[in-house]
């Protein structure tokens, strides 16, 4: 995952500041001159870098956290173990949670695309999101011993993406309930074994459904 960077050019400052003000205003309430001059630099930046308001909000909504799709290698290689696996799954899930007040803004300007959207939530959809899940079928097809992904494996793979997601759609209720989960390091790296062991027995458990003698199976 990449992390914007704040100090050293004034791209990573335009970036930055954007970043803040879409989230909170949305793209329409958001001035080119107002990200100016939170960044300390003025509009021909904006142009010289991304083009057009437009443009910096397209990179603001796809750079901070990096692709989903560019971490489909840590977790899908020949002959990986699922443990493995698992492991490089949810690392790309739980890794940028470690920037705090990025992933933040970045979540809440997800929501209001989501809400109120241009067009960059589908295209993410499709390139990026799509991709990562159908990997993650073929995956529990292969740890499953599925021939092909039925019913049962897509519920299977919403449940185990399910188990991070709900760090950063409940990131604010966690705050208030047990914000040691999310501020200390070590704790997330704790949650993250955790989380692999319940995929790992989610998937473990459908195995045994699956093996199970007709009519003996849940």
């Amino acid at each position: 995952m990449t992390e914007i960077n704040t100090a050293d050019s004034a791209r990573g400052r335009l970036l930055h500041a954007a970043l803040g003000l879409f989230a909170h205003q949305g793209f329409a309430k958001t001035s080119t001159r107002e990200i100016a001059e939170s960044a300390g630099t003025n509009l021909a930046a904006i142009k010289y870098y991304f083009g057009d308001k437009a443009g910096l909000y397209r990179a603001v909504f796809t750079e901070p956290l990096g692709s989903p799709e560019q971490d489909i290698p840590r977790y899908n290689q020949p002959d990986m173990p699922l443990r493995a696996s698992l492991e490089g799954f949810f690392a790309s899930f739980l890794e940028p949670m470690k920037q705090s007040d990025l992933v933040q803004h970045c979540m809440r300007l997800h929501f209001r695309e989501m809400l109120d959207p241009t067009g960059l939530w589908q295209q993410e959809l499709d390139s990026e999101i799509k991709p990562l899940h159908s990997t993650l079928i073929r995956l529990l097809c292969q740890a499953v011993g599925a021939p092909a992904p039925d019913d049962d494996i897509r519920r299977l793979a919403l449940a185990i993406s399910a188990l991070p997601l709900q760090y950063y759609a409940h990131r604010d209720l966690i705050q208030q309930m047990a914000p040691q989960l999310l501020n200390d390091p070590e704790c997330l790296q704790a949650t993250t074994r955790r989380l692999i062991d319940f995929a790992h027995h989610l998937i473990a458990g459908e195995t045994r459904r699956r093996q199970a003698p007709a009519g003996d199976a849940p």
